[in-house]
């Protein structure tokens, strides 16, 4: 059946080929290889091929970017592609390069293809420009181009879209379809689909059907398939085998041949006449992995490459292959069919990198087993293989929240190798959240990690896992062991909001994620809400509440990552409405615990020296000052001044600010002012370690909600640096309200 439809086409000339966008700039190639009289540098650690012509060939590196390079002179232009787009090479022997935009609109009920520019790289033509789903004749999926003819998958239905002349039109193919797809594998004039259980060879001069072959019944999901001008061939998983079928074209017998061992099942691989070149691309380093020919009349085996991680079918029967050999190293290799009627390897572009050899990469290893975040930035975490000369991907995740960090080291381009032959990256200790997909902060505790190294002589990588242990002494604002400060936000209408708090480098600001626990009700029965530190033992911190009978209450803190940090109440005891000022949270006494101090309507300040009993949270009471009553705000701020344990800092009346240096005991040094002006804030939280330097810092928050970091100096003269501000504790609650209290 054929369809003539007129699409909006950019040049309306006969259809020759395109060039990359108008003429992309030239990149002159490189000093002549010894090997090879062509360099592709950007084709080493992570590219791959992605078509060849009769002029040149198609790639793409690690990072994306897709380039045409001549066979003749080296000459590389870029093929610019915009976020949502991707490029195609048109099949072996023609120099048309294609660049298609996919849609994949929220709610579609299927991925399609608009737009298609197609650049012919021999003659640097304008591009011919047409949009697939301008027409429902010629909307759907475009899955590979051969010459100037688009290979269209639609929901029933096999498309070929046809540009020659300029003036394309589209014919469908076969009839009783059922979720048929085009695959890989063509030629000049014929190419692969799938229909459901068989797979189909479809001559594009007519568009007819020239034979159908069926598929083992439980293959799974198709994977790759060839074409050659007298074979048909693709690879199943049948059985936990990798196994290759084949037929010759215009027969219906099947030939079923296990490839290999089954460590895995991603090979790449071409058709040559009626020999089978192949190899596997993922999987251990073994004999196996080594890119050879294998006759499908008399089962004779030639090895080419030691290895080959991408194959794409060339002009005249070749096979042009990216892969390395020990003779010649890593590059790209033309494979073909010699006058001895055995196939031969040739280098035709090379890397440019030292040749490695062909030795496989393994794992010798040096993997952390614990990493100890307290009071740093940012953690050295490596592992170290048989050589350097390699790329890692590494992925960490917690096993109590199951979120992940991920990361590419590529020491070829930045840091990530280390003197004594390891390789691996600063950890800023983050993780990504598991529902806002934003940077946190990574919980203590357990993580299970993988790396994979992608050696850059194009052997084989190398996957290897195992555990570690991140940890953190507890934090006095720490609610979900995460390491990070956490702050504690209540509105008039007794919503308690958990806010957390990320130290972000970029800006050099204390933020707060978008999400945090939220909407505990019924605090309105306290007057008094305080974060005081790890009281009871758990290795967490604790809040204390104080009712309007005067009745002071323990929250325990869970440490967990749940909406709640802190478990039900327990009663601590009565009469702590005598109390004008309570504080919490540094350790006064020098034994580990952190203390509570409160200062009575008389102006004496009393110590509560925490015991770690849950029961009995602290011990009794001890009088350790008088005259305190000049404050209306009192914080304990942790060892901000550098001596052993924890200080205090206080504001009188007239708001000046005012530090306390703690002797050890409970009592304190004479007080040092800080600075005035303090009266403008309602609420001064000694936070913790905010910003990862392992210094105790200082947060605030104005009447109006505006909100203030002070990053700690570790200088008892000069305690604190310059505010900056952050949105930690601003705006309103869950339920909607102002804070009324943020600790």
């Amino acid at each position: 059946m054929s369809v003539g439809i007129v699409l909006a086409v950019a040049a309306v000339t006969p259809f020759v080929a395109p060039t990359a966008t108008a003429a992309p700039a030239a990149v002159a190639p490189a000093a002549e290889a010894a090997t090879a009289s062509i360099r592709v540098p950007f084709l080493a650690a992570g590219g791959k091929l992605l078509g060849a012509g009769r002029t040149g060939f198609l790639s793409e590196d690690a990072d994306g970017r897709a380039r045409w390079t001549r066979y003749a002179d080296g000459v590389s232009k870029a093929v610019e592609k915009s976020e949502g787009e991707y490029v195609l090479g048109s099949g072996p022997g023609s120099d048309v390069v294609v660049v298609a935009r996919a849609v994949d609109e929220a709610g579609a009920e299927e991925i399609h293809t608009s737009t298609v520019r197609m650049y012919d790289m021999a003659t640097g033509a304008a591009p011919v420009t047409l949009d697939l789903a301008a027409s429902q004749e010629t909307h759907g999926s475009l899955s590979g181009v051969v010459g100037p003819t688009l290979l269209v998958s639609g929901r029933q239905t096999l498309k070929l879209v046809d540009v020659t002349g300029g003036k394309p039109t589209v014919r469908t193919v076969g009839d009783g379809y059922r979720e048929p797809v085009w695959m890989p594998g063509a030629l000049p004039g014929a190419a692969v689909a799938m229909n459901y259980d068989e797979y189909v060879v479809v001559d594009l001069a007519d568009g007819r059907e020239t034979g159908r072959y069926p598929m083992s019944p439980d293959t799974g999901r198709p994977r790759a398939s060839f074409l050659s001008s007298t074979r048909v061939a693709w690879t199943e998983r049948t059985g936990g085998e990798l196994v290759l079928a084949t037929a010759v074209r215009g027969r219906s017998e099947v030939a079923r041949t296990p490839l290999g061992p089954d460590d895995s099942p991603d090979i790449t691989g071409g058709l040559l006449g009626d020999w089978f070149l192949w190899g596997a691309t993922t999987g251990n380093a073994t004999p196996w992995h080594a890119f050879s020919a294998r006759s499908l009349e008399d089962g004779s085996t030639v090895r080419l490459l030691d290895h080959a991680t991408h194959a794409v079918d060339g002009p005249d029967g070749t096979l042009l292959v990216l892969g390395t050999t020990a003779a010649h190293g890593a590059g790209v290799y033309r494979v073909a069919v010699g006058a001895d009627g055995r196939p031969a390897a040739e280098l035709i572009a090379s890397t440019g990198e030292p040749n490695d050899g062909a030795a496989p990469l393994s794992y010798v290893g040096g993997a952390p087993a614990a990493v100890d975040l307290d009071g740093v930035a940012r953690a050295r975490l490596s592992w170290k293989f048989s050589t350097a000369r390699a790329d890692l991907t590494v992925e960490l995740r917690s096993r109590a929240t199951e979120e992940k960090f991920r990361t590419t080291v590529r020491p070829a381009s930045g840091s990530g190798a280390y003197p004594d032959g390891s390789l691996g990256f600063d950890w800023t200790g983050e993780v990504t959240d598991a529902f806002t997909l934003r940077p946190k902060s990574a919980p203590n505790g357990a993580y299970d990690w993988t790396v994979t190294a992608t050696p850059w002589n194009g052997m084989p990588s190398v996957t290897t896992s195992g555990t570690l242990t991140v940890t953190r002494s507890p934090g006095a604002h720490d609610f979900d062991d995460n390491g990070a400060p956490d702050l504690v936000a209540r509105d008039r209408n007794g919503y308690l909001d958990q806010i957390g708090t990320r130290w972000d480098d970029a800006t050099g600001r204390l933020v707060a994620p978008p999400n945090h626990s939220s909407g505990l009700r019924g605090w309105n029965v306290y007057d008094r809400v305080e974060s005081v530190g790890d009281l009871a033992g758990s290795n967490a911190a604790d809040l204390v509440a104080r009712d309007r009978d005067g009745v002071l209450w323990l929250h325990r803190g869970t440490g967990s990552n749940t909406r709640t940090g802190y478990e039900s109440r327990v009663r601590i005891g009565g009469g702590w409405n005598t109390y004008t000022q309570l504080t919490g949270g540094s350790d006064l006494t020098g034994d580990g615990r952190a203390d509570l101090v409160a200062v009575d309507r008389a102006g004496d300040l009393y110590l509560y020296k925490g015991t770690g009993d849950t029961a009995a949270p602290f011990a009794p009471r001890k009088k350790t000052g008088h005259g305190w009553g000049i404050h209306n705000q009192l914080t304990a701020t942790g060892q901000i001044g550098g001596n052993p344990t924890g200080d205090l800092v206080a504001r009188d009346g007239d708001g000046v600010l005012w530090l306390y240096l703690g002797k050890g005991d409970g009592t304190f040094a004479p007080r040092t002012r800080i600075g005035g002006g303090w009266n403008v804030y309602a609420d001064v939280v000694g936070i913790g370690d905010g910003n990862k330097d392992g210094r105790p810092d200082l947060y605030a928050r104005t009447a109006a909600g505006a909100a203030y970091f002070y990053a700690g100096t570790g200088d008892w003269k000069v305690p604190f640096k310059a505010r900056t501000s952050t949105g930690a504790g601003t705006g309103n609650s869950w339920a909607g309200g102002p804070y009324d209290q943020v600790s």
